[in-house]
């Protein structure tokens, strides 16, 4: 799953979006009442959030383009305009996303499209790679961590019990569930760790190659988690 990094269809999509057209063209779908002069197909390769962005524009001229009394027709031309200018300030806020993103791959990039464990159990890993550089005219020296988390079960802060004792298939799946979901948490916030601490000039050669995730009181992650520089063990020793 890709988390950190747009893809090279999304970047491609954002750099060819004019953003002064794209205004225009979103007030005249409002005028019109219809996204037919909308670059919808650039819009749909631009990425998950343009694309809600998107989707809750048409809804709002839908529901603009329906309404029948004048009062109803000034509150949903409004709310049209509202949504419209979401969308615009999507496209400016990926933009400068795309930007971001471009200068700092000169300077370190973080592989993201990691696949799941075929088996998830209560021993949770994740494998990140990466390569880094001081300048731009630097080599690139590449590193991997592992990074460990154990899953401790709690379920007394379920209010709802339910009314009959769940079949061990299904308490299976839904433990199963659970643990695909903690084990994607996990990913995106390692990612965006080390999105962050290279970003802040992190030396890389300091990141541990095993990194034990850090819990709260009540044994569930955080974003500070992968902090691996605030704690002792999370240094690299010498063989």
């Amino acid at each position: 799953m890709s988390v950190i990094n747009l893809t090279e269809t999304e970047t491609l999509a954002i750099k060819s979006i004019d953003e002064r057209q794209l205004d225009k063209k979103i007030d005249l779908a409002i005028r019109e009442e219809n996204l037919d002069g909308l670059p919808r197909e650039v819009l749909l390769k631009s990425g998950d959030y343009i694309v809600s962005q998107l989707r809750s524009f048409q809804d709002a001229l839908s529901r603009y383009r329906q309404a029948k009394s004048a009062q109803n027709r000034e509150n949903k031309f409004s709310e049209a305009h509202r949504y419209g200018h979401r969308l615009l300030s999507a496209v400016r806020q990926m933009k400068d996303r795309v930007e971001t993103e471009e200068k700092q791959r000169q300077l370190f990039y973080i592989h993201d499209n990691g696949y799941p464990p075929f088996r998830f159990t209560n021993d949770l890993t994740a494998t990140v790679s990466y390569r880094w550089r001081q300048r731009v005219e630097d080599d690139w020296t590449s590193g991997q961590t592992t990074f460990r988390h154990r899953v401790i079960r709690d379920h007394s802060y379920v209010l709802t019990k339910p009314r009959r004792k769940l079949s061990a298939a299904r308490q299976a799946q839904l433990d199963e569930n659970e643990l695909v979901s903690t084990w994607e948490g996990m990913v995106s916030t390692i990612l965006c760790t080390l999105r962050d601490y290279f970003a802040d000039g992190g030396d890389g050669n300091a990141i541990p190659e095993n990194f034990l995730l850090k819990v709260d009181r009540f044994g569930r992650l955080n974003n500070f988690s992968a902090r691996f520089w605030d704690d002792q063990h999370g240094k690299k020793t010498d063989p």
